[in-house]
């Protein structure tokens, strides 16, 4: 059994085709009633499933020229659309001599089963000799036009409600692009991988660099970045080609001339065949003063703990002298000098004890933050 499947849509036409071949049926397709109508005439089509919406002859006139033609009345003729889904469509539908009236989405083992049910009558539909199924042009023209008015009527509804829906989305996006705390900086990418042309912007964007939306379209990223910046960009750049996304840190210079650390989370994408990259940009010239001062203070940790490190032995030496010359002495004066240097022993074990604690101090801040410290080496060395 040959089926003739009719719909203006590809996906529409494969799906229903690979479903019918599975269940052993013989598949033809056509784009609009015109072109199915053609298929027809071939005489060998022995089952249409058709859509109803089509920029020619649509399904209607379509089942209308099957269904009044004396030739072709007993092919059964089944609608199968997402389109027309009203009561008032099905009643047209069968006026016009459709047998079966299925809506999308319907589930395929439901449809096959349909299908199946309407082939095991098929030879009694063949066989029916009763006249053509004929409306008076009049009362065809009005349905048919009220049913097409109708769907107009809801597409320009479900189009509207669209507009609206894509207009509330673009101003809650349009809110979260200029809101959000970070400049972002559209930019397209150069066919040498870097970037180019700036394409939009945020106003926190404007705000941090001091330029006027318009100024900053007419920049290329080169002109806000400083050269060591750019360098690290071409350092990372075949990571940001074959990633599509990158986090690095680099540097963006303002309209005065300011030059603000910024840490840039950059996302590449294809739009009509160009090559563009949303650039994130956090602004860390606060985390750079912090891990300055940081640094700053763990270099002063060293500096401490050498002191206290020297300090010991500085005092110890001198005392281990003066202890063996007051071995010579006798009374209550070597008496009074030993318990004067058991004194400072126990202070000197004290400082040894805030070294200890303070090159553990240390150790956290280089381990936590990543800080090093280049002005000397580790005291316990020293």
């Amino acid at each position: 059994m040959k089926v003739l499947v009719v719909d203006d849509q590809y996906i529409n036409r494969y799906l229903l085709e690979k479903l019918l071949e599975g269940n052993g049926l013989e598949v033809v397709s056509a784009v609009d009633g015109a072109d199915a109508l053609e298929k027809v005439k071939t005489g060998e089509i022995d089952l249409i499933i058709s859509d109803i919406l089509y920029p020619r002859m649509d399904g209607f006139q379509f089942c209308r020229e099957i269904k009044s033609n004396e030739a072709y009345k007993h092919i059964p003729f089944v609608f199968y659309t997402a389109a027309y889904t009203e009561e008032k469509d099905q009643e047209f539908a069968f006026q016009l001599g459709a047998d079966r009236y299925i809506l999308k989405p319907t589930d395929p083992s439901e449809f096959i089963a349909i299908i199946k049910g309407l082939i095991s009558e098929y030879p009694q539909l063949a066989e029916l000799s009763h006249s053509p199924v004929v409306m008076k042009e009049e009362q065809y023209l009005s349905e048919h036009n009220s049913r097409l008015f109708h769907q107009l009527e809801k597409k320009l509804t479900e189009l509207e409600e669209l507009n609206k829906a894509l207009s509330r989305s673009e101003e809650r996006y349009r809110s979260l692009f200029e809101n959000v705390n970070d400049a972002i900086i559209l930019h397209e990418m150069l066919p040498s991988g870097e970037p180019g042309r700036i394409r939009e912007v945020n106003k926190v964007a404007c705000s941090r660099l001091g330029y006027t939306h318009k100024e900053m379209l007419e920049k290329d990223v080169s002109q806000i970045e400083t050269p060591e910046s750019a360098a690290r960009y071409r350092e990372i750049q075949p990571d940001v080609n074959s990633t599509g996304v990158i986090s690095f840190e680099g540097e963006q210079v303002a309209k005065d001339g300011t030059v603000i650390p910024v840490e840039i989370n950059a996302h590449l994408y294809y739009e009509n065949e160009t090559r563009f990259c949303l650039s994130v940009c956090r602004d860390i010239t606060v985390r750079k003063q912090a891990m300055d001062e940081l640094s700053r203070a763990l270099s002063q940790i060293n500096r401490n703990i050498y002191q206290m490190a020297t300090i010991g032995d500085k005092i110890r030496n001198p005392l281990a002298i003066i202890v063996s010359t007051c071995e010579e002495c006798c009374g209550e004066k070597k008496d009074a000098v030993h318990s004067v240097v058991q004194n400072i022993d126990e202070f000197i074990n004290e400082l040894d004890q805030g070294w200890v604690e303070s090159e553990k101090v240390r150790v956290f801040l280089q381990k936590q933050y990543g800080i090093g410290c280049t002005e000397m080496n580790h005291p316990a060395a020293l």
